[in-house]
């Protein structure tokens, strides 16, 4: 079995199908909202949390479902550890660019029907359609997220019920990651936001962006390294 390759394209695939239905979705509430009320910000902006739990369960599939298949069809942890940060390393850029293109297509419907497209939340961006901006906030967001993703998978696969101790952790890196970029963090029962303006500038956001990354990696593959593989419960 090839990997990355296969499992790349496929999930890169899988991704571009979610998006398409998720921009049919939210278009149709926008267009509804605009109908039947006042529309005054940006829906998109709003609907991008969505999207930051598709990508932490894309870390969770990659260590819980790929790893044992691809390690059983002959690859070495070590090989699989280092494919699987190339296959993250090019799947949040692609998903970062579906958001991307959500905002530019909403801000040209909001051009045509005259509606205001402003943004309720702190950004990099001031403007959705800022693309070097928007880019770069939704990629380390979603680098963030992914390896947290994997890196609590890999404590839930090797651990199992003790993995709740990798809780926090993951939790943590999601958090740099959103405060990397300035933006609003939503856990379950947890909100916190940043004041406007808080964001650093976008280097040190790269930075921070690479730096969770690679954090994320290094604890993953230190779980990972020598992981038995379990049999799945029929």
């Amino acid at each position: 079995m090839r990997f990355p390759s296969r499992l790349l394209a496929a999930n890169l695939f899988f991704a571009a199908l979610v998006w398409v239905a998720f921009y049919v979705v939210v278009t149709l509430i926008t267009v509804g909202i605009a109908v039947y009320g006042t529309l005054t910000k940006s829906v998109w902006e709003g609907a991008t949390q969505l999207p930051r739990w598709f990508a932490l369960f894309v870390g969770v599939a990659l260590i819980r479902d790929f790893l044992p298949l691809y390690i059983a069809h002959g690859q070495t942890r070590r090989q699989f550890g280092a494919q699987a940060a190339v296959t993250v390393a090019l799947y949040a850029p692609f998903l970062s660019a579906l958001l991307v293109l959500g905002y530019l297509l909403e801000a040209l419907l909001y051009h045509l029907a005259g509606w205001p497209q402003e943004l309720s939340s702190a950004h990099l961006f001031g403007s959705p359609t800022q693309v070097p901006l928007v880019f770069a906030e939704y990629l380390v967001e979603f680098l963030a997220w992914i390896v947290a993703g994997a890196f609590m998978a890999a404590a839930f696969y090797r651990w199992r019920g003790g993995g709740l101790l990798s809780l926090p952790i993951g939790v943590g890196l999601i958090f740099l990651g959103e405060a990397a970029v300035g933006a609003e963090f939503r856990l379950p029962f947890v909100r916190l936001g940043l004041d406007a303006g808080s964001a650093p500038g976008v280097p040190v956001t790269l930075a921070a962006g690479l730096g969770c990354f690679l954090l994320g990696l290094a604890m993953t593959w230190s779980i990972i390294r020598d992981v038995p593989l379990r049999n799945r419960p029929s």
